[in-house]
């Protein structure tokens, strides 16, 4: 008696080869090309190719969110390192100091995005609402604790930093520059 094996690989003549039309491996094919040519255009060294790449994948890389740029600190890196810190003054003539949380080793990458938050905070001369916004919870996490706010001072904690190989140690004493203030009302 004999017995056929029956196999899960699709025949030629399957719905699932015939699904993958030449129109639909020409745009998968396409896709392919326009991503790799323009992973290319944004690492290569500067060159005449590569700006005529950049020319040509500029609006599928800008659509895609591919257009990323691996120079963040080069050539000029940042001469200092600031946090924000926010400074309540209370009711009772209290002062109350609030950091902005940043940690060190591996928690520095869940808490970046705060610090980046910060950095806009006293960078952008148009970041008022998001500067109104901030000193509003400050002022709300203060009268959780027990406290009445009365005026909230946003600052820019400054440090030097030294160059690489200085006998200087990386942490240093802080220049505080103040950014925002705001009186709080009660709520």
């Amino acid at each position: 008696m004999a017995t056929t094996l029956e196999t899960d690989t699709p025949s030629e003549d399957s719905d699932e080869t015939r699904s993958m039309t030449p129109g639909k491996r020409l745009a998968i094919s396409a896709f392919v090309v326009l991503t790799l040519l323009g992973m290319v255009a944004a690492t290569a060294p500067p060159s005449a190719i590569k700006n005529g790449l950049v020319d040509l994948t500029r609006p599928y890389l800008l659509a895609t969110g591919l257009d990323q740029s691996w120079g963040v600190f080069a050539p000029s890196p940042p001469r200092t390192t600031n946090d924000v810190v926010a400074r309540v003054d209370r009711a009772d003539g209290t002062v109350g100091v609030y950091p902005m949380q940043g940690g060190n080793g591996v928690t520095e990458y869940w808490d970046y995005r705060w610090r980046k938050y910060g950095e806009q905070l006293w960078k952008k001369k148009t970041a008022e609402r998001e500067r109104v916004a901030f000193a509003g919870w400050i002022a709300d996490e203060d009268r959780a604790g027990g406290h009445q706010p009365v005026r909230v001072t946003l600052l820019r904690a400054s440090r030097v930093n030294p160059p690489p190989g200085s006998p200087t140690p990386d942490e240093g004493p802080a220049t505080d520059v103040p950014f925002f203030s705001t009186p709080v009302g009660g709520r």
